[in-house]
């Protein structure tokens, strides 16, 4: 299938690359249908989720390990159900990053990670219950400024 997208212009992608979120992403819950997109031979950090049907929906996304080492959310069981999931080994997360003009001030979303199974490409924006985790974690931080 062919995906117009919002930085890549049209990119092939294959069916079995499409995640399915049955309840959306917060304020976007209408829009069902994403794609993990990355530079093409990038091995960085960031990642694109963009909207199947929608080429000016896209969010900037990290793995959630690349800010803090020990990121583990607590997943409620009932969370586990409706992702389909057989083995905790198959979630991988992902956080919206938010970057204003200023890249020092880049932030991500560490309360409301993008949980898929990777077995099945179902996925969820959860929103923890505990405390743990902030909405508006900086990331620059702990590692620095950038130059």
């Amino acid at each position: 299938m062919i995906v117009k997208t919002l930085h890549f212009d049209h990119v092939e992608i294959a069916d079995e690359e499409v995640l399915s979120f049955s309840e959306g992403i917060y304020a976007f819950e209408d829009i069902k249908e994403f794609v993990i997109l990355k530079q093409d031979d990038d091995e960085g950090p960031i990642f694109w989720l963009q909207a199947i049907k929608n080429e000016n929906l896209c969010f900037l996304i990290m793995d959630p390990r690349t800010v803090i080492d020990d990121y583990k959310p607590d997943i409620p069981e009932e969370i586990l159900k409706k992702l389909e999931v057989t083995s905790e080994d198959y979630l991988r997360y992902f956080v919206i990053a938010v970057t204003p003009k200023n890249l020092n001030d880049t932030t991500v979303n560490l309360k409301s990670p993008i949980v898929i199974n990777s077995e099945n490409n179902v996925a969820m924006q959860v929103i923890l219950d505990n405390n743990d985790y902030s909405i508006r974690h900086r990331i620059f931080e702990q590692s620095g400024k950038v130059d």
